[in-house]
């Protein structure tokens, strides 16, 4: 079979991509942690603070602001109680 006469540049590029899909797959197995609570959208003007391990409504609330921090006070609520007993 002919060897394929392959310009020095292309070798360069070719080595290049090979490198670039290997991190590209190495990111791809990084386990990134999920937030306890989600803001999502409900209606016109309207939020849901969603638990994001049942995928269960934890509250609502009327502005996109008050959810947010609503949905951090509650993960951080959650983060403090593991482990507490009571």
């Amino acid at each position: 079979m002919q060897q394929l006469n392959t310009h020095p540049a292309l070798a360069q590029l070719l080595i290049q991509s090979a490198a670039a899909r290997a991190a590209f797959q190495e990111r791809r197995t990084i386990e990134v942690e999920k937030p306890a609570y989600q803001v999502c959208p409900s209606g016109r003007g309207f939020w849901h603070i969603v638990d994001t391990a049942t995928e269960k409504v934890a509250a609502f609330r009327h502005s996109y602001g008050e959810a947010l921090a609503y949905a951090k006070f509650l993960s951080v609520r959650k983060r403090d109680d593991i482990g507490a007993e009571g």
